[in-house]
């Protein structure tokens, strides 16, 4: 016997099936979203822990760096003089482009930096893979990428001053060697302050706003003692121009308990 629908029946079947598919929808929506977000953690994750690597093995070329030079730490930066004016040997590399040159155009020699040879020894430190490289809003200071990690300028005599010893280390457990850093440019071509951009950076200190936390929203810094430590960004501390990107402190202004 064939059974046939009343025209209010379809109407219902049809409501119901509707519904359904607004359910499924939803569902598959919240899948995704849980799916990436996963993703994201477990990618935090895996780029923090290539980072320590990197960390520790930066940590390794400085202690070789420190036993062939008298126990005092490498210089932050020496500035060129005479004719090597406005050249400058950063602990990551020599700059040799002339002043005045745009940044993103200047050169690096990292295999003239005092840590090079070294950093040969330990293997090689990659940049880190937490640092958008490929973003849109990317802004080169070099032609192409120094790591990404910032040094405590502290120990190394800030700009053309003395490195320090190590016996002027209050406590290797407690003071940053080096860690993940970065900068927020809004007074540089071609960023602006309409177009905030992030920029690898050099600098961590007790001042700058230089801190990257940019693992799941930490960031990696080593101890002169070897040890990588996760730091959450200090309250009121927090630039968030760029969407994604997140610099600051791991404390408060003017404590200096991390880099001396």
């Amino acid at each position: 016997m064939t059974h046939r629908l009343s025209r209010g029946n379809h109407r219902n079947l049809a409501a119901f099936t509707l519904v359904e598919l607004l359910v499924t929808v939803t569902i598959i929506a919240i899948l995704v979203t849980i799916t990436m977000s996963g993703w994201r953690a477990y990618r935090g994750f895996a780029t923090g822990a290539n980072c320590s690597s990197n960390l520790r093995q930066l940590s390794a070329a400085v202690n070789m760096y420190v036993n062939d030079n008298n126990g005092y730490f490498p210089p932050y930066v020496v500035n060129g003089k005479g004719d090597k004016k406005g050249q400058r040997t950063w602990f990551f590399g020599h700059e040799s482009t002339k002043a005045g040159t745009a940044e993103g155009d200047r050169d690096l020699d990292k295999t003239a930096g005092p840590l090079y040879p070294y950093i040969q020894e330990v293997g090689k430190i990659e940049v880190c893979q937490g640092f958008n490289y490929e973003g849109a809003l990317w802004k080169e200071k070099f032609k192409g990428a120094s790591y990404g990690y910032g040094y405590n300028w502290l120990l190394g005599g800030r700009s053309g001053g003395a490195p320090m010893h190590v016996s002027q280390v209050r406590s290797a457990a407690k003071v940053i060697l080096f860690g993940d850093c970065g900068q927020v440019n809004t007074f540089q071509q071609p960023a602006s302050p309409s177009k905030p951009m992030i920029e690898e950076f050099y600098i961590l200190s007790e001042t700058e706003n230089t801190a990257h936390f940019r693992h799941n929203g930490s960031a990696n810094m080593l101890f002169v003692d070897g040890h990588v430590e996760s730091f959450k960004p200090y309250p009121g501390s927090t630039d968030t121009r760029i969407k994604g990107e997140t610099v600051g402190r791991i404390a408060a202004k003017g404590d200096t308990t991390y880099f001396k």
